[in-house]
């Protein structure tokens, strides 16, 4: 464990953790987002960063000077569906850029409340199959995402399955939520392990979300979709995370329907903590990881 690791740990309780407990509202995301932004978004020297157009849905690709042009990733950035932005997510997205060799294409999807499921989720679909029509083949295409981007990462597979599109060569899901119904023991035995959230916070989600629908519905709670045929997924989870079950019975369901899912489950981290690789060393070790497979994935 390293000394940076114990210090941010207090630092997330204290600007975080210390607000969801005095106000368990998944909106409160917007505004703590919003303050990462001006820290987040810095780019190092040689990143190149400019807005596309995938299919009418806004994204920001992210290239080094020696990229590959023949194969991408499509990220996809959490934020509990109602915040978030690719300029949040930049100290993981560029470094896949870097470090996979690829453009890292970051979806700006539309938000909850503003726009209800399946708004995003519809975005996300939009934006891959643009990067299909641009000449891509499926198999040079890897996904990813974190907390509800690894949602809408798992999602995203479902309905390119239902609609008979070629799936990515793999997927990337990181600390994903997976069961809306917050059935894994996690919720309750890691609510106070958990450095960011409490179980609470999940009420407010659906409500936000996509209010009135079934939780078990698989758009939704990936959990619950038939999975056969997926391609092989990564997940990165913390163990003391309430979502940890959410990655631990994802992983299972892919491997119970035949599908190859490499689960790791990290000790003493947060959630998302690729994101704080910039002062992190277990971010950076995490990413690398996420390469490695990323470059054993592509075609």
């Amino acid at each position: 464990m390293s000394l940076q690791l114990p210090l941010i740990d207090l630092l997330i309780r204290w600007q975080i953790k210390r607000r969801f407990r005095k106000n368990p509202d998944v909106n409160l995301l917007r505004p703590l987002m919003l303050q990462m932004e001006a820290r987040s978004s810095k780019l190092p020297a040689g990143i190149v960063c400019e807005a596309v157009d995938l299919g009418g849905v806004l994204a920001e690709r992210l290239s080094a000077a020696d990229n590959r042009t023949d194969a991408a990733i499509l990220y996809i950035h959490g934020g509990g569906f109602v915040a978030g932005s690719p300029r949040t997510h930049r100290p993981l997205t560029w470094r896949l850029a870097k470090d996979v060799g690829v453009p890292v294409y970051a979806v700006d999807y539309r938000l909850a409340p503003e726009h209800h499921f399946p708004a995003g989720l519809d975005d996300c679909v939009t934006a891959y199959r643009a990067l299909l029509e641009g000449g891509l083949p499926a198999k040079s295409i890897l996904v990813g995402g974190d907390s509800a981007g690894g949602n809408l990462t798992l999602a995203l597979a479902l309905r390119l399955k239902a609609e008979n599109l070629p799936l990515p060569a793999a997927l990337i899901c990181l600390s994903p939520a997976t069961d809306m119904t917050g059935g894994g023991t996690s919720m309750q035995s890691n609510a106070e392990a958990d450095a960011m959230f409490v179980p609470e916070l999940m009420a407010s989600l659906m409500p936000a979300y996509c209010p009135g629908a079934d939780a078990k519905n698989p758009y939704l709670s990936p959990l619950f979709g038939d999975v056969s045929g997926f391609p092989p997924t990564l997940f990165q989870v913390g163990d003391r995370e309430i979502l940890r079950d959410d990655a631990v019975s994802m992983a299972a369901a892919l491997k119970a329907a035949g599908a190859e899912a490499t689960l790791e489950v990290w000790p003493k981290v947060w959630h998302v903590w690729q994101l704080n690789a910039d002062m992190l060393p277990e971010g950076r070790e995490a990413i690398t990881h996420i390469v490695r497979f990323a470059c054993q994935h592509l075609d």
